[in-house]
């Protein structure tokens, strides 16, 4: 599977809430991430907007309770992959193919 480098704007920061746009995604990503991101006791708020699905990109708003939300988001992230890869490894080893 090939990696692309995702796109990334910061529109609102603040102590312990971000406000980031993310070019080229969508609810796939986005739902396992908000719902990863709201299993950190930390968080407090973990949702998103899109606005028409054809031509703007969501953004992700986080805010936490206490803690830093750039590090809950990489960490939620983080974690995602790994899952992800994991489950990968599972359907291979299981497929045939």
């Amino acid at each position: 599977m090939e990696e692309q480098e995702k796109k990334v704007k910061i529109l609102e920061m603040k102590d312990t809430e971000v406000k980031m746009e993310i070019a080229g995604e969508d609810h796939t990503l986005l739902v396992p991430l908000t719902s990863k991101l709201l299993e950190n006791k930390q968080v407090d708020i973990a949702t998103y907007t899109i606005k028409h699905m054809l031509t703007t990109d969501p953004v992700l708003y986080v805010k936490m309770k206490e803690g830093d939300p750039l590090a809950a988001i990489v960490a939620a992230a983080a974690t995602l992959a790994s899952e992800f890869e994991h489950f990968e490894a599972l359907y291979r080893k299981a497929a045939i193919v």
